[in-house]
């Protein structure tokens, strides 16, 4: 995970909370699956991609977006944010 991830690295998490790279380095695995689907990807010019998703864990619907930079012929994530969908799966 940390060659993915960038060192100024920012997740908005779906409860509210702001991690940054050594917090979700440092975190214990929690062991839930997620199903993901519906991607989408929307290439900008020089390099960064937005990438859309959904996903669902214990029959907890949430959507997803991830920024990505491609920065020495790696990619990185630079940011990533969840949002609950209430009562969806």
């Amino acid at each position: 995970m940390d060659e993915l991830l960038a060192d100024d690295f920012v997740e908005y998490v779906s409860s509210g909370k702001v991690l940054h790279k050594s917090g979700v380095l440092s975190a214990p695995d929690d062991g839930v699956e997620y199903a993901l689907s519906d991607f989408s990807f929307t290439d900008f010019p020089q390099v960064v991609t937005l990438v859309k998703y959904k996903s669902v864990a214990s029959s907890q619907a949430a959507l997803r977006s991830s920024i990505w930079v491609q920065n020495g012929g790696a990619w990185w994530l630079m940011h990533h944010q969840a949002t609950v969908v209430p009562n969806a799966t």
